[in-house]
């Protein structure tokens, strides 16, 4: 009778084993490889969206250093145009005329 239980036992612990075996460790390392796919493609997609931005802030930084060129281009036509001296600065008082002021 002690060996009926004992064996009884045995099987019931290869079952077992088995089980873990050839079912639950597959199904966890199933998991573990999809849940690194998707790791791993998450890191993909930030790495794209990154370079996007990194575009996108070279793009706009190109316009806004050709804007300011053009602004600072700008300007110093109109200093020349509004009384500019030889030595480069403005002469602001050339540019508008005050009225006399009487107390």
């Amino acid at each position: 009778t002690a060996f009926v239980i004992l064996d009884e036992v045995i099987k019931l612990t290869n079952r077992r084993v088995n089980a873990i075996e050839y079912v639950i460790i597959p199904r966890i390392e199933n998991t573990v490889s999809y849940i690194n796919s998707e790791l791993d493609e998450q890191d993909r997609e930030e790495f794209y969206r990154l370079k996007k931005i990194q575009g996108k802030k070279k793009e706009r930084a190109a316009v806004a250093l050709k804007d300011s060129e053009e602004k600072a281009r700008q300007a110093a036509e109109d200093g020349k145009l509004h009384g500019d001296n030889d030595e480069g600065t403005r002469d602001i008082l050339a540019e508008h005329v005050d009225e006399d002021i009487i107390f």
